[in-house]
This record gives structure tokens, C-alpha cells and sequence, in this order.
């Protein structure tokens, strides 16, 4: 679970208000993060785009491993359990 400490906390008219401060704090500080509360209920993060690149990079390797791990096990299964497209189509009631 993410933790974030007092200062990286604001409520949403907060964050509304002092938007353009928010954006500085991003951009020239060593905050990595700034949650956005309301109702007493965390609304939204918001990082800095260094770090979104870098989680959108680790969520599309993490994608192709998922895909290349399929592929993998596919090729291991004999040709004998194969099912035509016909059929295929059939199951699924097209």
C-alpha cells in the first residue's frame, strides 16, 4: 500500500485553488507525489512525469511478459489438442 505523508495531502478546493504552486512543487522539488482528498476520500495522485513514463514503461513490459508467457505455453501444447477455427467459432456461437 502507498503511504503518503502530511505535506503530500490536500484537499481537492486546496489543490484547486493552488494549482499553479502544485505544479511548481512537481517540477522544481523532490516531491514525488500528491494525493488529492475529498469528502475524506483520496480522489487522485498526482506525479511528476518522469515517474508516469517510467510506471507506463514497467506496465507495458509487464504486458508483454503476460503476452510472451502465453505464447510460450501455446507452443508447448501438442498439435493433437488443436481445435479448428470452424469449431472454434461453433463454441463460441458465432
Amino acid at each position: 500500500m502507498v503511504t503518503f505523508s502530511r505535506n503530500e495531502i490536500v484537499s481537492s478546493s486546496q489543490f484547486v485553488r493552488n494549482f499553479a504552486s502544485f505544479l511548481q512543487r512537481m517540477t522544481k522539488s523532490n516531491d514525488e507525489k500528491i494525493a488529492v482528498i475529498k469528502n475524506n476520500q483520496m480522489q487522485a495522485v498526482m506525479i511528476p512525469i518522469d515517474e508516469y513514463e517510467r510506471l507506463a514503461a514497467l506496465a507495458e513490459k509487464a504486458e508483454q511478459k503476460i503476452i510472451f508467457e502465453t505464447v510460450q505455453e501455446r507452443k508447448a501444447t501438442p498439435t493433437s489438442e488443436y481445435i479448428s477455427y470452424e469449431d472454434a467459432m461453433k463454441t463460441a456461437g458465432l
